[in-house]
């Protein structure tokens, strides 16, 4: 997430009307509550969804891939 922290900013400014000011001071749980809630076409999203996770489990990399374990 803090790689991406302009999005991040930019999308709660965008989409829910976040000033700079407000996030500095918002507590964890509005803050997740909000990012949470961003559209799918927020600049954040789009950069989470590209994100590579580490998958170590056979059957979630099948779950993912849509591949059979072995």
């Amino acid at each position: 997430m803090i790689r991406e922290w302009a999005a991040v900013e930019g999308d709660l400014s965008r989409e829910h009307h976040v000033s700079a000011a407000e996030l500095a001071v918002m507590s964890v749980r509005r803050f997740l509550v909000l990012v949470g809630s961003l559209t799918p076409d927020a600049r954040f999203a789009q950069a989470w969804r590209r994100t590579p996770r580490r998958v170590d489990s056979p059957e979630e990399i099948a779950r993912i891939t849509g591949l059979p374990a072995t």
